[in-house]
């Protein structure tokens, strides 16, 4: 076992916080292009351990001048300080196994939905869709925080996006 193993691990998230964002796809180097043209700043990586075939890892990256021990935004308006932020959260686009539902399956308002920062719902819809995405909740107010809107991958995974009223929640941090 490798000495240096604790030095390269990830930070914690605090108990009950977010570990792991998992995407299944039947095909999930093809849906990796999706999601590598509309969020660039995921960054996808080979999984190279025993036991992770069919898997495309990605990790988000970190904002500039954010570090570890900074301010990470948990709810639109509210600041918290926390031991770890979302840089240490693991993902990946996971191969469906022999005999799942497919995504696409699953109705609105069934199932946890994943929201992602955007600076522009407008804009991110159009990459959406013309990637091969659809829209399945027009963008609608989150009271005067901002905006959300909800889509579907190309195979049919449910995601959400927020775009923040930052006239409402004071300079853009």
């Amino acid at each position: 076992m490798p000495t240096d193993l604790k030095q390269d691990a990830p930070p914690v998230p605090p108990t009950g916080g977010p570990c792991w964002i998992e995407i299944m796809s039947a095909e999930p180097q093809k849906l990796k292009d999706f999601y590598a043209a509309l969020f660039p700043a995921w960054k996808f990586h080979a999984a190279e351990e025993a036991g992770m075939e069919g898997i495309v890892q990605f990790t988000f990256q970190q904002p500039s001048g954010v570090s570890n021990s900074s301010h990470v935004w948990i709810h639109p308006g509210t600041r918290t300080e926390l031991e770890s932020n979302i840089t240490g959260l693991s993902s990946g686009i996971v191969k469906l196994p022999d005999g799942c539902a497919k995504p696409g399956e699953q109705p609105m308002g069934i199932g946890s939905t994943v929201y992602y920062f955007v600076d522009s719902i407008d804009k991110i819809e159009t990459d959406i869709v013309r990637l091969g995405g659809v829209k399945v909740l027009d963008k609608r107010p989150e009271r005067d925080h901002g905006w959300f809107a909800n889509f579907k991958d190309p195979e049919g995974n449910r995601f959400g996006t927020f775009e923040a009223n930052w006239a409402a929640l004071g300079e853009k941090k």
